[in-house]
């Protein structure tokens, strides 16, 4: 039911899923989602939201293994492949959530809290490679913000080209900010 409701929400959003959406995809009987999910859509919302965030924070630091530049080039395969497999239906789960009405309140600050970790996590890579600290959450922030702002782009247009030339701009300016000024 939650991997159904994170297919369901990369394409649709929250609000345009409904329970009986997640029933009919995931197979399970209505009265099944209720059992597990007493509270409902919210609670439903939530747990899809933490688990599309846990999915991420697992590639980000598989990813950061190499370094940010590296872990950028290939967040960006990840969500091009993404992308051009759904037919640009496909975005992030964890964007659907934050962008999520107060029904799903949980779901939206989940999202924050995930956003916070995938900028924490690249945030300390690049620490590592001699950034100081503020700067290195900006870039962070920026990065996420970035390629999230594409995915959004590339789905509207039909193209990956945003979220190359994002990646791209990202990439160049990790490199140029590897031990320089704060």
């Amino acid at each position: 039911m939650i991997d159904s409701a994170v297919v369901l929400f990369r394409a649709r959003g929250v609000a345009d899923t409904s329970l009986r959406d997640v029933v009919e995809h995931s197979g399970v009987s209505r009265g099944s989602i209720y059992h597990h999910f007493p509270g409902g859509k919210e609670e439903l919302a939530l747990a899809a939201t933490e688990r599309g965030g846990t999915f991420i924070s697992a590639l980000l630091e598989r990813l950061l293994d190499d370094d940010a530049e590296a872990a950028i080039a290939a967040f960006v395969g990840y969500w091009t492949s993404a992308l051009t497999a759904a037919e640009f239906q496909d975005g992030c789960p964890v964007a659907a959530a934050a962008l999520s009405s107060n029904e799903t309140a949980s779901a939206r600050a989940a999202a924050g809290v995930a956003f916070g970790r995938w900028e924490s996590l690249l945030a300390s890579a690049i620490v590592r490679r001699g950034v100081p600290v503020a700067r290195a959450a900006s870039l962070a922030t920026l990065a996420i913000a970035g390629i999230e702002g594409a995915l959004l782009i590339c789905r509207a247009q039909g193209s990956t080209e945003p979220l190359a030339r994002v990646g791209a701009e990202l990439r160049t300016l990790l490199a140029e900010n590897v031990g320089g000024p704060a």
